[in-house]
């Protein structure tokens, strides 16, 4: 690795991804469910993000959110190129992207700057030097307004304290194993394999250890070579944290997970009376860790935090908008938690999901249902919540105002741009939804069918169907039906054909109303 690195994986890209709790409209509501007053998240001017890896989930929020503009920094140029093509294909104006250090960066910032809404760190704190740490804190106290937030998430205690022997195990095979970092990975995981048939006692031992080699060996290789390669590799205690964003002047308002904020879907029952009674925030969150052995954390912090009135807090979250992430027909009522599947109300969660299922509603129009005649808004607050927390509902930017002014092009020409990507044999797997103002998931399969309607082949199932087929012969892939690959040319005309009539019927409309199309 050249000097310019500083420790982290470079060598290949990080994969590509999108993360709900990175939406500004997300941000705001979470803030907004445990009483904090959302800020300057609620209609966001400027958005900076720091290390924003290939930049698929900076593009889709910046082409969901037109009347934001998106600055994104991250050092390294394969990252940048990739980003800036997306930008420029899909005709995107309100973005700026550079190749430059959090310490670049942290040196031009002027004392007082200010011109910031929201600040987001995706992971990225966990990889990089305590260098780069010390910048991002400047580049927070010098340009964060107050009033504005910052997103910050990262691998924490104690959850992950039995791994951090095997990530370094994986970076020590590394240093000796030639090849890509994603070939290193490959050989570490091996090896792990390998000591652990052989009875190596730290796996023995660390029986949790066991699901999570078998999850490496299905992740993508280039995400866990920046997971376990990175010579800098910092696994937080959230009371570290909340003390170096605190010589910004920013205070912590709660989790971006928003189930994390619910003690009675988060932490076992025995020691809830405990955590309840903390007062002191910082403390809490402590006990919250240990009590549900957290591995990772989405945290929010505000520089200038203020507690809701409960006027403030019902007009501001009756205001707010809520649509369905996935088709109606699909809105499942297990919630997973960090208890486990929670299996909610049908009759309760299934009236919500019948409401959005028609239309684009405010929490106002939600608390009125029948339904919560005796729960009231604090019921109501608690189902529309965990419907997020599952992503099956996403909340809409900016109030009805914002709704019915918003431009979808930039989304669509994104979008359209994603599709075509999918003709070219290269998969994004997630596609801009102005409405929601955030982005929502395509499998390879919706995309391929995408693209035959924006190609004027979605007349019908027949048509639909022969694109499909035709673009899957040129790619050489197969389709995949429930984990079965279909390689039968009848049996996949059968499969294709009966999947292309559920897109038109029901995935097609659904994507209309988000403003996908």
């Amino acid at each position: 690795m050249t000097a310019w690195t500083e420790g982290y994986v470079a060598d290949i890209p990080y994969a590509l991804g999108f993360y709900r709790e990175t939406v500004p409209a997300h941000i705001a509501f979470a803030a907004t469910c445990v009483g904090k007053h959302p800020g300057l998240s609620f209609r966001p001017k400027r958005v900076l993000e720091l290390g924003f890896g290939m930049g698929l989930g900076f593009v889709i929020n910046a082409a969901a959110n037109p009347n934001t503009h998106f600055e994104g920094v991250d050092f390294n140029p394969l990252h940048v190129a990739h980003a800036r093509g997306l930008i420029d294909e899909a005709e995107l104006t309100n973005v700026s992207v550079r190749e430059a250090s959090f310490q670049d960066l942290a040196r031009e910032a002027d004392e007082g700057q200010h011109d910031l809404d929201l600040i987001v760190l995706h992971g990225i704190l966990t990889w990089v030097s305590a260098e780069a740490h010390e910048a991002i804190v400047e580049i927070t106290r010098k340009r964060l307004k107050p009033g504005g937030m910052l997103y910050v998430s990262y691998n924490c205690m104690p959850g992950w304290a039995p791994v951090l022997p095997l990530q370094r195990l994986m970076r020590e095979n590394a240093r000796r194993v030639s090849g890509r970092s994603d070939q290193q990975t490959a050989s570490g995981i091996e090896l792990v394999k390998a000591l652990t048939s052989e009875g190596a006692a730290y796996f023995k031992t660390n029986t949790g250890l066991q699901q999570r080699i078998e999850k490496m060996e299905v992740l993508d290789k280039n995400y866990l070579a920046h997971e376990y390669l990175n010579a800098n590799w910092f696994i937080f205690h959230f009371a570290d944290v909340a003390d170096m964003f605190s010589r910004a002047k920013l205070d912590f308002v709660g989790s971006a997970t928003i189930g994390e904020n619910v003690d009675g879907v988060s932490v076992p029952e025995g020691v809830r009376a405990r955590i309840g009674a903390e007062a002191d925030p910082i403390f809490k969150e402590t006990l919250r860790d240990v009590a549900s052995n957290k591995q990772f954390r989405r945290d929010l912090f505000a520089r200038g935090s203020s507690t809701l009135t409960p006027a403030e807090h019902s007009v501001i979250l009756g205001a707010t908008h809520f649509v369905l992430a996935v088709p109606r027909s699909q809105v499942s009522f297990k919630i997973t938690s960090l208890l486990g599947d929670l299996d909610a109300n049908p009759e309760i969660y299934g009236a919500v999901a019948d409401l959005l299922g028609e239309k684009t509603a405010s929490f106002a129009e939600i608390a009125s249902l029948p339904v919560f005649r005796e729960g009231g808004t604090r019921s109501a607050l608690q189902v529309i919540g965990l419907f997020v927390h599952s992503g099956q509902v996403l909340p809409a930017p900016g109030g009805d105002a914002a709704i019915h002014t918003l431009d979808p092009r930039s989304a669509q020409r994104l979008n359209r741009v994603i599709a075509e990507k999918m003709l070219q044999g290269r998969t994004y797997s997630f596609l801009a939804a102005p409405i929601a103002g955030s982005g929502v998931q395509a499998a390879a399969t919706d995309l391929l069918m995408l693209a035959a309607v924006l190609n004027g082949q979605g007349e019908s199932t027949e048509t639909t169907s022969t694109y499909v087929i035709q673009a899957m012969q040129r790619l050489g892939i197969n389709w995949v039906k429930e984990g079965k690959t279909i390689t039968d040319p009848t049996e996949r005309q059968i499969v294709v054909r009966a999947d292309s009539e559920t897109f038109l019927s029901e995935k097609l409309p659904f994507w209309r109303r988000l403003g996908v199309l």
